[in-house]
């Protein structure tokens, strides 16, 4: 008898503790062999040294990386300062860099080398031993946070960098839910043998992630305008749940419980008139003629070809440390000693000023 993984029709998630030397393409492609799925992916890219929480989508849920990666981050990790500095001032430059920020990405990331800002939540000195600083950072998607220490040292005067980094929660995933690639492969291998209870609990269905948004409950006659694209209007609306207000993102299911997708509520719930209610950006059900339509059925397969060797060449360029040369990984960039950059006595409006002229010349 030959063995499936036990998913959903929608897919979903597994929450892996990446270790330090892969890449997140490499656990990309160990799942996937592991699993026999042919659609994984991560959410939010981590640096090969990094560790900790990478969750990983699996079937339909790759549709749902995107929405996943909208949520904040949370990480541990260790700076190195260049030069003796107080802790009190240290704790005083942590307080500036709360709030918003403004970074440019490093030379070897997969955004464009443009000015961004994004948020520091909370950026706590934990302990501190001569010029090592352990510290917690909750942010916005996106930020860089070795390029953040480097940026703290400038302000500081003594000049920083990060010597260790740990993800610890991705939106509503967190480390306790981690497990490591040692212990998903042998979860899969009792799957084999006919005992699937440790996979199972492993694994986090694809409307997880909306554990904390409001639903949209539709009537079973708006399902299939919804799979051809159709915005939800108040005419297919059978209930709410919870109190969604205008750009809240809220889940959409149908009476019989199906996940149909996701979208942003384009009013408050107390205000629903004759106009649209949800703009849609993911669907998650599919057209029902598409159903025993060969032609989409071969479109699937060949994309799912097509990213197997994707995944096949991320092996094949391997050097000889064993770690894939991936231009979009996750805050990679030259190594602190290697930036052109004078270090001084400075603040957060010198920064600014500097990272702009770093941009005026790119």
């Amino acid at each position: 008898m030959t063995w499936s993984f036990p998913i959903d029709e929608e897919g979903g998630f597994i929450v892996i503790d990446k270790p330090k030397g892969p890449t997140s393409h490499q656990i990309d492609y160990w799942v996937r062999e592991l699993t026999g799925i042919a659609r994984v992916g991560h959410v939010g890219t981590l640096d090969p040294q990094a560790t900790g929480v990478l969750v990983m989508a699996l079937g339909k849920s790759t549709r749902l990386i995107d929405i996943a990666h909208e949520q904040s981050k949370e990480y541990v990790g260790i700076m190195k300062l260049h030069s003796n500095c107080d802790k009190e001032r240290i704790e005083e430059v942590f307080r500036e860099f709360t709030g918003e920020i403004y970074q440019l990405p490093p030379m070897r990331s997969a955004v464009a080398r443009r000015i961004r800002s994004r948020k520091v939540f909370e950026l706590e000195l934990i302990e501190m031993k001569e010029r090592n600083i352990l510290f917690r950072a909750k942010c916005e998607s996106g930020t860089y946070i070795r390029t953040l220490c480097v940026d703290i040292g400038y302000v500081l005067g003594s000049g920083a960098n990060m010597t260790d980094l740990r993800r610890t929660k991705s939106g509503i995933f967190t480390e306790l839910q981690a497990v490591s690639m040692q212990a998903f492969s042998d979860a899969v291998e009792l799957s084999k043998a006919g005992k699937g209870d440790l996979l199972r609990s492993m694994f986090h269905d694809s409307t997880y992630i909306f554990r904390d948004n409001a639903k949209i409950v539709v009537k079973e006659s708006a399902v299939a305008n919804i799979s051809r694209g159709s915005d939800l209007y108040p005419g297919g609306i059978r209930r709410i749940i919870g109190e969604p207000l205008k750009n809240d993102r809220v889940m959409v299911s149908s009476e019989s419980g199906r996940f149909l997708g996701t979208g942003i509520m384009l009013s408050n719930f107390t205000d629903i008139s004759e106009l649209k209610i949800v703009d849609f950006d993911r669907i998650m059900v599919d057209p029902k003629q598409s159903q025993n339509n060969p032609d989409a059925e071969i479109k699937e397969e060949q994309l799912a070809t097509k990213v197997i060797k994707r995944d096949e060449k991320f092996m094949a360029e391997k050097n000889h440390h064993g770690i894939i040369k991936q231009k979009g990984d996750h805050m990679k960039e030259n190594h602190p000693t290697e930036r052109k950059v004078t270090i001084g006595t400075g603040n957060r409006r010198d920064l600014n000023q500097i990272i702009i002229a770093i941009q005026n010349l790119i």
